[in-house]
């Protein structure tokens, strides 16, 4: 019996104590919890990381999509532009002489205008540039400013101002103008309006009804013309001082008749006269940039009178918000160590220095030193584009080869 009653006494007293102190969990129970936590945390991270791996193998598929159908799309509209100029005859070019008093030819929905020297946006705009992209680009030639502000405001005239942060550009931005006096005066524009109030240049006149922009000035006032006719006088006239050189420009679709007297331009009823291109004139050994990115197409030297020189070709990529699309940009008139170490496919930057402007012996016989600027949408077989083409070409010339002024700016 005391045994009896001992075992239900300790078994009470057990049972009391569990009753009173509930057991804890076992120490060897807490390690396992703790690598449960890990495995949990970790299986969650990797959930993470495939889901991550997932989204951005669809942003890369998406972006290089986008890039392949943009090419793809940018090619297809560059062939039919290539066929359709080659179907071009005489029924399509309408217009082709100066007396004929029908509109252009059309092509698509671009019209080519039928009198010469029109103002900025009148010539088809082939390559779609919008002034946002005109903004972006890289300024061909660094054009100083004037030294005073213009300060009229009843005429129409915008209000300039002084830029601190930025001295030097060939197009205004906006953060370079105040509002226009009159928001509905289209002639005040921040995205390159009116340059030739801001900017030092002056806007040549090279039909000959200026003889003195046919020519140039020396010291002691003697005038030699525009172009030399021989290589010789053109050693001889590089070796001689010259005046101090303002910038000037030359225009897009300008008739020069008696300004190109070289053979290369043609003789008696074929004469090539209508310029294709524009001229920035400037000082000799002034700087040349590349406007956008690119390769060099090709480069070399052109030695025949009243040709380009050392010239560079340029295949420049735009980027449109839709597409990519190219063209073909030649610098002409150059000096001949810019052309040094230029070779095709050569990468060039947007802002990029490649080469200087060439003097008289360099530049293909020219006194006013300037560079030939052209655009083009066909690649050339070599490093040369005709830079004057006559009347009866004008039509074609001209959606071959676009205005610079969409690239340049409002120049004039």
């Amino acid at each position: 019996m005391a045994e009896i009653h001992g075992r239900r006494r300790g078994q009470k007293q057990r049972h009391g104590r569990k009753q009173q102190f509930p057991r804890k969990p076992s120490v060897t129970n807490q390690p396992a919890n703790e690598d449960l936590l890990i495995i949990r945390r970790l299986d969650r991270a990797k959930r993470n990381v495939r889901l991550f791996n997932k989204v951005a193998l669809c942003v890369a598929t998406l972006c290089v999509g986008t890039r392949i159908y943009n090419k793809v799309f940018a090619r297809r509209h560059y062939a039919v532009l290539g066929e359709a100029l080659q179907r071009s005859n005489g029924d399509n070019l309408i217009g082709r002489a100066l007396g004929d008093s029908r509109p252009g030819p059309a092509f698509g929905h671009h019209r080519v205008p039928k009198d010469l020297m029109q103002a900025f946006g009148s010539y088809p705009n082939l390559l779609n540039v919008t002034a946002r992209m005109r903004s972006a680009f890289h300024p061909v030639v660094k054009i100083p400013r004037r030294k005073k502000s213009k300060k009229e405001v009843g005429d129409g005239a915008c209000v300039e101002l002084e830029s601190k942060r930025r001295s030097f550009w060939l197009w205004q931005k906006r953060n370079d103008i105040e509002r226009p006096a009159n928001e509905n005066d289209l002639a005040c524009d921040a995205l390159g309006r009116k340059m030739y109030e801001t900017y030092d240049y002056i806007v040549k006149d090279y039909t000959g009804k200026n003889e003195d922009d046919t020519k140039v000035l020396l010291e002691g006032g003697r005038t030699v013309p525009q172009l030399l006719k021989t290589r010789e006088e053109a050693l001889l006239y590089a070796k001689l001082p010259k005046r101090s050189r303002q910038f000037d420009v030359g225009r897009y679709d300008e008739d020069r008749r008696g300004m190109y007297t070289s053979s290369l331009f043609g003789r008696d009823n074929y004469l090539r006269t209508v310029h294709v291109g524009i001229d920035i004139g400037g000082p000799v050994g002034t700087a040349v940039y590349a406007f956008e990115d690119g390769i060099v197409h090709s480069a070399g030297y052109n030695p025949d009178v009243g040709d380009y020189g050392h010239v560079i070709v340029i295949e420049h990529i735009l980027k449109n918000r839709h597409e990519l699309s190219k063209v073909y940009a030649l610098y002409g008139h150059l000096s001949a160590k810019s052309i040094q170490g230029k070779r095709p496919g050569q990468k060039i930057k947007r802002g990029q220095r490649i080469g200087s402007m060439g003097n008289t012996a360099e530049n293909g016989g020219w006194t006013g030193t300037h560079l030939h600027f052209q655009l083009a949408l066909n690649p050339p077989s070599t490093h040369d584009m005709p830079g004057v083409v006559s009347i009866a070409d004008r039509s074609e010339a001209l959606l071959e080869y676009t205005d610079p002024r969409y690239v340049l700016g409002e120049l004039y």
